[in-house]
């Protein structure tokens, strides 16, 4: 396990200290014109997206109560087998707007300050559209959802730049998938077979579905109130998850009674989900298609923001500390820039993180100071990487942790202070005398913790059915993950405030 370099530490708080991150010297466009091609780009975001949703995976989750034995993904699928994909890919947090920041941040979402919905990526944080504009050549174009700026959802067109650092398209009306995600799906289209400019661009499809799910109750369409099979269905509905009885204690009590949602009205809230993410995937489709008929010389990336409860641990939504809110995937494609066909990764974990470093690999550009991913560049172009990391970082609940290994899941919280004592959005923290904080770095150990933790081990209990915190006889193994987030982790973070400027 190794230590944290104290000296790259400093070094690299020191780049925050004084000034803006946005006055390095651009390259020359004249040389980057000499140099080869560099690839345009397609990142398709989905959201709400469990990364056992999409059927080709059925080997990998052979389960009949994963969520892949009952859609029909065949564009998405097709994608997967002519790339990279990844089964351990996570979101750094999964909730739509800090798990947003971190994928165009490269950071974790206690640097982004983005710690909950609705609030904007620290000022000195640059998004990846940012970090282009300053240093590339490329076109970068938005469409869809963003949700990381503000507390709007989705950007308009009309009047000054919404999403910094990116133009954007329009999109369907509203912010429901059902409607707005066609119009999304047309502009990101129409751009990709229209676009002739000698700059290569960067193009962002963020749909919001299957993130409809989260409006299945009343008043949208009362699916809560159907116990039975209203449409005749029979066994075209999915069976429900072996996980809903448990009884080990949890830091979050938020699963749903039984007085409320019986076997049938999960199994009808399944059965929707399922074909949310099939009107997604025919979307994706339309794009790969554009994708291919301009000749490949497009980079696709496929991801999505965070999972859905999916009715395991009688959750619904996200922000839960389980594999189906916190599992998302990750499909890279590429073969004219090197990027392997038809590869399953399984061993490697990675995060949202990971996305931006692999962009401005092919790009050729070092990512942002401080940016938390690896490039996955060598795991795409089958490249032999002996010291990739073993674990990932992930936050939830603004004080909740998660380290995972390659074994086990870890899950801690810090006590969370009383609204009337915080002095900014980000006090969130309690100190050991009581009193309301930022996250300081290197000290996390004076904040007051839950009592509960939470260890899973995923290999041989994938359903997390055992809390093993209970067990004495994972004591070390859970000061080895505590170590792991104090030292590889909390230790370095630089924490991120409110967005407070206008944009321009």
């Amino acid at each position: 396990m190794s230590k944290i370099n104290r000296r790259d530490f400093l070094k690299s708080s020191a780049l925050i200290g004084g000034a803006t991150l946005f006055n390095y010297k651009k390259l020359s466009i004249a040389s980057q014109l000499i140099e080869q091609k560099k690839p345009n780009f397609l990142f398709i975001i989905c959201d709400q997206m469990v990364i056992d949703a999409i059927s080709i995976y059925r080997n990998y989750f052979p389960d009949l109560a994963y969520t892949c034995h009952w859609t029909n993904t065949p564009n998405i699928d097709n994608l997967i087998e002519n790339s990279v994909s990844f089964i351990e890919s996570h979101s750094s947090n999964p909730v739509c707007s800090p798990s947003r920041s971190s994928l165009f941040t490269g950071r974790m979402t206690v640097e982004t300050g983005v710690i909950h919905n609705n609030i904007g990526i620290d000022v000195n944080v640059p998004n990846l559209g940012q970090w282009l504009e300053d240093k590339t050549i490329y076109e970068r174009v938005y469409c869809g959802k963003w949700h990381a700026g503000g507390q709007w959802n989705v950007p308009d067109v009309d009047g000054p730049r919404i999403v910094p650092g990116f133009d954007t398209l329009p999109n369907g009306p509203g912010d429901f998938g059902q409607f707005m995600d066609y119009g999304v799906a047309g502009a990101s289209e129409a751009y990709l077979r229209n676009h002739s400019n000698r700059n290569p661009f960067l193009l962002v499809a963020s749909f919001m579905d299957p993130h409809d799910i989260c409006f299945w109750g009343p008043p949208i369409n009362e699916g809560r109130n159907r116990g039975t099979d209203f449409f005749n269905l029979g066994n075209k509905l999915p069976v429900l998850p072996p996980n809903q009885n448990y009884s080990f204690k949890e830091i979050w009590h938020d699963a749903i009674p039984k007085s409320e949602l019986d076997g049938m009205k999960w199994r009808n809230y399944l059965y929707d989900y399922g074909r949310m993410v099939e009107r997604i995937d025919n979307y994706v489709g339309r794009l790969l298609k554009a994708v291919h008929d301009r000749g490949d010389d497009t980079i696709v990336i496929f991801t999505s923001d965070h999972g859905d409860g999916q009715g395991r641990h009688r959750r619904v939504e996200k922000w839960h500390p389980y594999q189906d809110s916190i599992k998302v995937p990750l499909v890279i494609y590429g073969p004219k820039f090197g990027i392997k066909k038809n590869v399953v990764d399984t061993e490697h974990l990675v995060q949202g993180t990971d996305i931006l470093s692999t962009i401005c690999d092919y790009v050729g550009i070092k990512p942002p100071p401080n940016a938390r991913g690896n490039s996955l560049r060598p795991l795409l172009e089958g490249k032999k990487v002996s010291n990739w990391k073993d674990n990932v970082y992930i936050e939830l609940q603004m004080t909740g942790r998660i380290i995972r290994t390659k074994q086990y899941k870890f899950v801690m919280a810090y006590k969370k202070s009383k609204e009337t004592d915080r002095k900014t959005l980000e006090s969130v923290f309690i100190t050991n005398e009581g009193k309301a904080s930022e996250f300081i770095p290197g000290e996390d150990r004076k904040f007051q913790k839950v009592p509960v933790k939470m260890l899973f081990d995923i290999k041989n209990d994938p359903w997390e059915t055992v809390n093993l915190a209970e067990n004495s006889k994972y004591k070390n193994i859970i000061e080895e993950h505590e170590y792991i987030l104090h030292n590889e982790w909390e230790n370095k973070l630089i924490p991120g405030h409110h967005f407070t400027r206008d944009y321009k």
